[in-house]
């Protein structure tokens, strides 16, 4: 499904490029399914030939929670321990806010509440408009639907070896933990080092979290 003209151009104004986007998503859990009420995870939105989507493994809770639910948040970041410790770990509740979302798609004239992360720089809500299914993967074309600027001061992101690393080596991680392929522990390495050299105090300590869950993956082989 192409994006409209102004879709984006607001979309590009609040900081998101063509590519691939990796932002933090913010689901409503089903109440029967996990002990907290949202979940957060790292994924990245694809923008490609003026469409944007999700490209999601089924078995993931993002991927549950969506195939359930209209509407998510997206959440906009450069807080590398955020992002290491929602890529492995849950969040208490406590580190969510909600936003009421009142359009036509939420279903309710009151609105529904879509949960975001309080520690934001940015927020996108986004609407799922269409769902392809396959066999261990869905992918599924979204809207932006409301933009929301929790911190005015932070203009846009300024790029950062040390960040990005972090970054890199969350998805090495989740590789290796899904491979057992010795080069992502490799790749690892190579991005801890780049992060002790070129990352600022907070990228230094979301790469302890990356440690502590590449740890914990070694104990049990």
């Amino acid at each position: 499904m192409l994006e409209t003209a102004e879709n984006l151009n607001k979309m590009r104004n609040f900081g998101i490029s063509e590519g691939i986007s990796e932002l933090i998503l913010t689901t409503r859990n089903d109440p029967n399914d996990s002990q907290y009420a949202s979940n957060a995870a790292p994924f990245g939105i694809i923008w490609k030939n003026n469409r944007m989507f999700l490209h999601l493994f089924k078995g993931s809770k993002t991927c549950k929670n969506l195939m359930r639910e209209n509407l998510f948040a997206a959440n906009m970041t450069d807080d590398a321990v955020l992002y290491a410790t929602t890529t492995f770990y849950d969040l208490d509740d406590d580190e969510f806010g909600d936003v009421e979302y009142a359009g036509e798609e939420s279903g309710s004239p009151k609105g529904v509440p879509i949960p975001f992360l309080k520690n934001a720089d940015r927020v996108v809500l986004f609407k799922c408009v269409e769902r392809t299914e396959a066999e261990d993967s869905v992918i599924i074309d979204i809207e932006p639907a409301d933009f929301i600027i929790l911190h005015p001061d932070k203009a846009g992101f300024i790029f950062n070896r040390g960040f990005h690393s972090v970054v890199e080596a969350c998805i090495h991680l989740t590789r290796y933990e899904l491979t057992n392929d010795q080069k992502y522990v490799d790749l690892i390495r190579h991005h801890w080092g780049l992060t002790q050299r070129c990352g600022r105090k907070r990228d230094k300590e979301g790469f302890i979290v990356i440690r502590k869950k590449l740890n914990e993956i070694l104990s049990r082989e």
